[in-house]
Parts: C-alpha cells; sequence; structure tokens
C-alpha cells in the first residue's frame, strides 16, 4: 500500500469515518443507554486520539517499517480492538441489555477500553512532544525531529507493553485479590453488647454482573462472615444494569450473617438507569424489585430515612441512617434528601450515615448535619494506583477529594471503601477489592 495513507486527503476519510461511527454509537447509547449517552463526547476525544496516533506511527515510520512489518498486520494490530468494540455495539443494539451476557460483554468493552486508557497516555506524550516541536520550529525553521519521534514511539511501545501485561494481570488475579481492611474508631461508647466493642463490615459497589463466576462472591461471604460481625452495611451499586443480577445470587448472599443486621442503601447502578426500559414506570418497578429482593434476606434498605436501634427495648445510643444516592454534582441520578434522612435522628445517639457516593459528606459538614461516621463507596479508588498503610495514590483523586480510607473534619468522620466489584475496566492494579472491618469503641 502506498504511502498515501499519511495524505491529508486520506486523513479526511478516517476523520469521516470517525464521525459516522461516532454517530452510531451515540444512537446506540442514547436508545439502549441512555443514561451515558453523553460519554460520546469522551469517545469522540479517544477516537481522535486514536486517529492521530495512528498517523503518527506511519509517518515516523514510514522508511522502515514496509521492511519489517507488512501493512496488513500492523493495520489490524492497531484496529482489532476499535472493531471488537464495534461488533460488541452492534450485539448492544440489537438485543439490548436485558438479552446480553452481561459478563462477557462488560469484560470486553473491559478489555478494549484498558487498551484505550493505554492508548490515551501514549498519544498524550506524542501530543506533548509534537507542540513543544512545534513550538521550537517557529524559531528554527530547519530543526528536524523525527529521530526523536521515532525513539518517542519505540519507548511508548514498551510503555504499553508492559502496561497492557499488568492490566491483564489486574484482570485476571487483581480483581478478585479480596483486601481486608481493619480500622478502629473510638467515640461511640458502649451502651450494651456486653460492652464490647461492634464490629462492622462494609461492602461496597458488588455490580454483581461483572463477576466472572460466582466463586469469588462465594468466597467473599464467607470472609465476611468469619468477622463475626454485629452489622453489616452495603453502600449501594449492587447491580451493575437490572434487579435480576440480583436475584442470580441470592441464595449466595442470603449466606451473609451479622448478629445486630444487614443495612444497605441504592447506589446510581441501582436504579436501571444503565438499561432501556420501555417506559419508565418499569424502571421504577425494576427498582422495587431490587428493593424486595433485599426486604427478601432480611436486609433493612435506607431510603432517606433513619432507624434507632434497640436491645431488649434498651436504646443502644446508636442510629443507622441511609440516604438514597445523592451527588452535589446533580448526576442523571439524584434520588437522595437529606433533610428528609435526618429528620428523625436522636441526635443523642451516635449516627452512622450510609451514603454511597461520599461527596454527600461535604453536605454534612457544611449543614452540620448529625452524622457522626460516613460510610461511603462509589469511586472504586479508579481501580488503579497505590493503596497501602502508608501510601495513596489513584488518579481517582482527580475527580474525588475523598477517594478511599478515613478522613476527618470538625469532629465528623468518613470512611470510603474502594469496592469489592469493578465497573468501567474488569482489572484491578494496586487497588484491591475490599474488605472493610471497623471496629467501634
Amino acid at each position: 500500500m502506498k504511502l498515501s495513507i499519511v495524505k491529508n486527503k486520506t486523513l479526511k476519510y478516517y476523520l469521516f469515518g470517525g464521525i459516522l461511527a461516532l454517530l452510531i454509537l451515540y444512537v446506540i447509547l442514547a436508545v439502549q443507554i441512555p443514561a451515558v449517552k453523553m460519554r460520546i463526547v469522551f469517545f469522540a476525544f479517544w477516537f481522535f486520539a486514536e486517529i492521530y496516533l495512528w498517523i503518527t506511527i506511519l509517518k515516523s515510520f514510514k522508511d522502515t517499517w514496509k521492511k519489517k512489518i507488512p501493512f496488513s498486520i500492523l493495520l489490524v494490530f492497531y484496529w482489532l480492538p476499535a472493531c471488537i468494540l464495534g461488533i460488541t455495539m452492534g450485539v448492544l443494539a440489537v438485543k439490548g441489555v436485558h438479552q446480553l451476557d452481561k459478563t462477557i460483554y462488560l469484560t470486553v468493552v473491559g478489555v478494549c477500553v484498558i487498551q484505550y486508557l493505554i492508548k490515551f497516555l501514549i498519544f498524550t506524550f506524542v501530543l506533548i512532544y509534537d507542540v513543544v516541536t512545534a513550538g521550537i520550529k517557529i524559531f528554527r525553521e530547519n530543526a528536524t525531529f523525527e529521530k526523536g519521534k521515532r525513539r518517542l514511539l519505540r519507548i511508548s511501545l514498551g510503555v504499553y507493553v508492559v502496561s497492557f501485561i499488568l492490566m491483564i494481570y489486574g484482570t485476571i488475579w487483581g480483581a478478585e485479590n479480596f483486601k481486608i481492611r481493619e480500622i478502629t474508631i473510638d467515640g461511640y461508647g458502649i451502651k450494651s453488647m456486653n460492652d464490647r466493642e461492634l464490629t462492622i463490615v462494609l461492602l461496597s459497589d458488588l455490580h454483581l454482573a461483572t463477576w466472572r463466576n460466582s466463586k469469588s462472591v462465594e468466597r467473599a461471604v464467607q470472609i465476611v462472615n468469619d468477622q463475626q460481625p454485629d452489622f453489616i452495611f452495603l453502600t449501594g451499586d449492587l447491580v451493575q444494569f437490572v434487579s435480576e443480577e440480583f436475584a442470580e445470587y441470592m441464595s449466595i448472599l442470603s449466606q451473609l450473617k451479622a448478629t445486630q443486621g444487614i443495612y444497605s442503601v441504592l447506589g446510581n447502578h441501582d436504579y436501571g438507569r444503565y438499561a432501556r426500559f420501555k417506559t419508565d414506570s418499569a424502571r421504577k418497578e425494576d427498582v422495587f424489585k431490587l428493593v424486595l429482593y433485599q426486604t427478601l434476606l432480611g436486609w433493612k434498605v435506607l431510603n432517606n430515612e433513619s432507624v434507632k436501634l434497640y436491645e431488649d427495648s434498651i436504646p443502644l445510643g446508636l442510629t443507622i441512617a441511609g440516604v438514597e444516592f445523592y451527588s452535589p454534582k446533580r448526576m442523571f441520578v439524584n434520588e437522595g434528601d437529606l433533610t428528609k434522612t435526618f429528620q428523625n435522628v436522636d441526635t443523642n445517639d451516635y449516627v452512622i450515615l450510609l451514603s454511597h457516593d461520599p461527596q454527600a459528606w461535604d453536605d454534612v459538614i457544611r449543614r452540620n448535619l448529625p452524622a457522626n461516621l460516613t460510610l461511603s463507596g462509589h469511586t472504586h479508588g479508579m481501580q488503579l494506583g497505590i493503596y497501602t498503610n502508608k501510601i495513596r495514590f489513584s488518579p481517582a483523586a482527580i475527580l474525588y477529594k475523598h477517594w478511599g480510607g478515613l478522613y476527618e473534619k470538625q469532629g465528623k468522620l468518613l470512611y470510603v471503601n474502594v469496592g469489592l466489584g469493578s465497573v468501567g475496566f474488569p482489572a484491578r492494579v494496586g487497588v484491591p477489592p475490599e474488605i472493610t472491618v471497623i471496629r467501634l469503641k
């Protein structure tokens, strides 16, 4: 094939094809997953990066690639993920989320997203290099930087390979390598319970459709029960798309045991906004089913309400409050009402607030609401970073100032669990799936 592939005329064809693909993708998302249709902006940016990087590779190695690598192999290797993603979107358009094998669908999409994230990192390096060298050429017209760019691309290829290996590791092992994080919190003051500390297990973001098999969930349940908890709290995103995911795991989740009860709240994925329903009434019915399934297991779902706890009719000085999904950023899902949640709270109690999104804590602080301890999830720690007792680093910090672990402000505490399941891409690197054990004294 001639090198006209890199000429401006051909670039127009790439851009036209990209725009057409984005329009088709937008229609599919708008029909099948309307809640995420505006993410087409991110897809557009990614696709531009894909084309830019492809053209850069061909131009930079135009004198050498034909001698070592047949163009067809280069073409297939580079564009295969985009083709797979396109086929997957086509299947989604025909079948819809309800009829898909959700685990396979999410795995395929996730692996494609992984390589796109890595490519986007390389694109960023290349773009910065091009901007800098373009600036230099303004003052030095005869300056050439092709050798430097080829060197950068070779290094980037190494980064791509290493990063992809890490992500494969994170998919096969990291996503199911459960981490028990234990913390002790003083301040409650034991009122009864034989004057012993309370043991709380916090789980969040199960995203049940994303597990490759049920054995991992069974193992997580066993780990939880081994802690012999007084309370189990689940802070939302039990499902990825629809309530039937929970129904499939009810026999396993029914084995969760806590002497004083299991309490949960709903996360943004629990409202059916990531699936297509014929009517909004059908979507609301699906949410009702999810709440019903939990109730049948003996769990208490807190929808903008609170429960004051007693033991043998004696108050324990403990109130559990739960707000529906609430985000100060006003996402497409925002059913939470903090005023309603706290309207019947005994302010003399030690109050634990369950909120899927940790950003609700900002309003708790701002409004001085009586929540001594807020428990959240939602961030997943971006499933990528370094998360140890001494070092906490994750790209999640770009979006969330409180993304993982324990925080304190104005005498109030927040703990953010980085999630048990996966979303976006089926991998975890450096931020393992978490089971939190809280000792409350």
